[in-house]
């Protein structure tokens, strides 16, 4: 069984991962947890996959609203959109999360944790998203401790097809976007363009002035496949996006922050024999965020970097083997007000493989990965999974997996008029994790119940010196576990899903609970359509947390409703609308920070 669906799934990555998907609705695909398409049964991690219907129908105008409460995953945000946000992937830091874009690194290399920048980023521009919670390490090298989120850009399939959608909303805000796609059996093509913007609400409790943190941002996306051969095809993606954002910091209401980021990749498919396959991949991302304030910049932030990889693909009649090698290389420019880095590029090498078997009732996957970073050494990373299949409906199994964070940039060679922050020798953060885990899939029902531990050592944080200074240093300890549950029940017009995580994340050293991450947290979202009408509702809840490592400020726990509906007016005519906390709850996600109060917006979408 498990040879055929593989034969299927390379059968359709030969299309171009992404490209592919548009051909049908590939809800059971998944691609990012072994960076080869496998049906999420024979994935043998915890995966949550959003597409492009889910997007439409929740009215999620960031990624920030996508993916706030889903199970494993907690953020936080300083202010309204476009303020700094920090993802926590099961009580890991929120630098210990990958974020791909069409298998393209986002993170910045010239920011002091090296985390990626998700507030800014367009649902209009999305296609599907992919999140393996868990370490992968293995598969993708630095950064995945917690686990990946993949973002993959909108495609196009055989016909030809355009969509317009208009909305507005309270506290100024205003969204367009633009969507185009034609093709045929070699060769498709599409594009989006999109914009938004609004005037905010004040980011901070303490500015009593009255001033809205407004933001804007505008940007396009192309995506184009071509098909050269019967065993030849290619394909190439392409993101930009500019931002305006303003913000508060320390109290002063003065600050702005603007800037783009765009990313590029491209993918050459080929099938050199019946059950061998291979992939070269080409991506290039760049970042600039300028920050200031009336006195002028304070820091000037760019990051770029390009990434080739080989990948070979080898099916079996019970199973799959994988092959690769992949080069990343990080460039910064860094002026500040503050600090400076006095090195300013790094390289990395990675040498991976992965295979997976099925014998009878039994499946096992491993894969291990060798990376060699130019300034900070060498690391070894591995992950071995097995499952038991109990029922055709039901799975039972374990795995354990280890993972590191390289230090950034920032974190080695950092340096001030006060001395040096940087210390190059430091170590990477690295971590151990197991997951015991049952799955239940039947009919129009989903469900698995996880157990996980993740002990990660070495983490960084400055700490006093022998000389008087502060410097990174490798000192903190931290401890995850936690019971993880969601599934969900799809029948006829109605759709329930759910998720819960119950955690303990703790610092080793101190015994203390980490700061910004809850015990306690999950999520509800319930939709039914009639006909031409749908309803839906979403519940986001948390209990308090820690607002600080520093401090014993707890920032309260909340839950908040946020309702929507939409109605089909014809084909082509689509209105939509959604209340944002429907009760008007007053929470916080950061302590002094402000949230939305209950938000009111509507659109309509026409589609030819």
């Amino acid at each position: 069984m498990l040879h055929k669906k593989n034969l299927l799934w390379l059968a359709l990555v030969m299309a171009g991962s992404a490209q592919a998907q548009g051909d049908q609705r590939l809800s059971d695909l998944q691609i990012t947890a072994n960076r080869l398409p496998q049906s999420q049964s024979d994935v043998l991690a915890s995966t949550t996959i959003i597409d492009r219907d889910d997007i439409e129908r929740s009215q999620a105008g960031s990624i920030i609203e996508l993916l706030q409460g889903r199970a494993g995953i907690e953020i936080a945000q300083s202010g309204p959109p476009g303020t700094t946000s920090s993802l926590f992937m099961r009580g890991t830091n929120s630098n210990h999360t990958l974020v791909l874009i069409d298998g393209v690194r986002i993170n910045s290399a010239a920011s002091s944790n090296g985390a990626s920048s998700l507030e800014f980023l367009s649902t209009d521009m999305i296609e599907r998203i992919e999140i393996v919670r868990g370490p992968r390490a293995a598969a993708y090298g630095s950064d995945a401790i917690g686990g990946v989120i993949q973002i993959f850009t909108r495609n196009g399939g055989e016909d030809a097809q355009a969509e317009l959608n208009l909305r507005a909303g309270e506290d100024g805000f205003g969204k367009q976007s633009a969507y185009v796609a034609t093709g045929n059996a070699e060769t498709r093509i599409n594009a989006t363009l999109f914009h938004r913007d609004g005037d905010g609400f004040n980011a901070t409790e303490a500015d009593i002035s009255g001033e809205d943190d407004g933001f804007e941002s505008t940007g396009a996306q192309v995506g184009l496949s071509h098909r050269f051969s019967d065993t030849v095809k290619g394909s190439f993606r392409a993101l930009r996006q500019d931002f305006d954002s303003d913000y508060d910091s320390n109290g002063d209401s003065g600050y702005t922050s603007e800037g783009y980021q765009q990313s590029f990749s491209g993918n050459l498919d080929m099938e050199l024999e019946p059950d061998w396959n291979m992939r070269l991949t080409a991506g290039h991302f760049d970042e600039r965020r300028d920050n200031r304030n009336a006195r002028g910049r304070q820091t000037l932030a760019k990051t770029k970097r390009d990434e080739l990889g080989l990948q070979h693909t080898f099916t079996h009649e019970n199973g799959i083997d994988s092959f690769g090698v992949d080069y990343r290389h990080d460039s910064i420019d860094y002026d500040s007000i503050f600090d400076s880095i006095t090195r300013d590029s790094r390289d990395n090498y990675g040498v991976y493989g992965m295979m997976q078997r099925e014998y009878g009732r039994h499946q096992l996957s491993g894969s291990l990965r060798y990376d060699d970073d130019s300034l900070f050494g060498n690391k070894t990373t591995g992950n071995i999974a097995y499952a038991y299949q109990l029922t055709t409906y039901q799975q039972l199994g374990a795995s354990y997996g280890t993972a590191y964070k390289a230090p950034t940039l920032y974190q080695l060679y950092s340096a001030s008029p006060y001395g040096d922050y940087g210390n190059r020798d430091l170590d990477g953060e690295k971590s151990k994790s197991t997951e015991l885990f049952w799955s239940y899939q039947r009919d129009g029902w989903h469900g698995r119940v996880s157990l996980f531990e993740n002990r990660i050592d070495d983490l960084l944080n400055t700490a006093l010196g022998n000389d008087g200074i502060y410097r990174y240093y490798n000192v903190d300890k931290a401890r995850i576990r936690g019971v993880e549950i969601s599934g969900g029940w799809t029948q006829g017009g109605l759709s329930l899903n759910a998720s819960l995580t119950r955690q303990d994340p703790e610092n080793r050293e101190t015994g203390d609970q980490l700061a910004r991450r809850a015990e306690l947290y999950g999520r509800i979202d319930a939709d039914y359509r009639y006909h031409a009408v749908s309803v839906g509702m979403t519940l986001r809840a948390s209990q308090e947390r820690p607002d600080s490592d520093y401090s014993d400020t707890t920032t309260a726990g909340y839950g908040v409703v946020d309702l929507r509906t939409s109605w089909q007016v014809t084909p082509m005519v689509e209105l939509s609308a959604k209340v944002e906390n429907a009760f008007d709850k007053e929470y916080q996600l950061v302590d002094g920070y402000n949230t939305q109060d209950r938000y009111l917006e509507g659109g309509v979408t026409l589609r030819f």
